[in-house]
């Protein structure tokens, strides 16, 4: 007994979208950028060889994936990624990387929108 050609399409499409969508949606979760006030930033240091910043998430279920690193006349933006997926990630983050932006006047979290947190010197 043979399927109609409609009846298998629809199936396909709908396998498609079963396994395709969750996934689309997972993916954009866990890249989104966080608002700098889910985040406590507990130390942030600054040398001519290296910038560190420790923190964490305010919420319990918030999990941290990444970072994106920006410089505009010498103050330095940092935008967090995380999710509120409880998969992968943690809850705590240090950053850590390489000075090669030389003289740091400021440091910013910056997140969706206009929000902005500046994170050192001391705020």
């Amino acid at each position: 007994m043979s399927m109609r050609p409609n009846m298998k399409f629809s199936i396909i499409v709908s396998a498609v979208i079963i396994v395709v969508v969750p996934i689309i949606i997972g993916f954009y979760m866990l890249n989104k950028v966080v608002d700098p006030d889910e985040t406590m930033v507990t130390r942030t240091e600054v040398s001519p060889e290296l910038i560190t910043i420790k923190g964490g998430f305010a919420d319990s279920i918030s999990r941290y994936h990444g970072y994106y690193l920006s410089l505009d006349n010498n103050s330095l933006f940092i935008q967090i990624k995380g999710s509120k997926l409880p998969i992968g990630g943690s809850k705590d983050f240090t950053i850590s990387f390489s000075n090669t932006y030389g003289n740091v006047d400021d440091i910013y979290l910056l997140g969706p929108g206009n929000a902005k947190k500046k994170i050192w010197p001391n705020p």
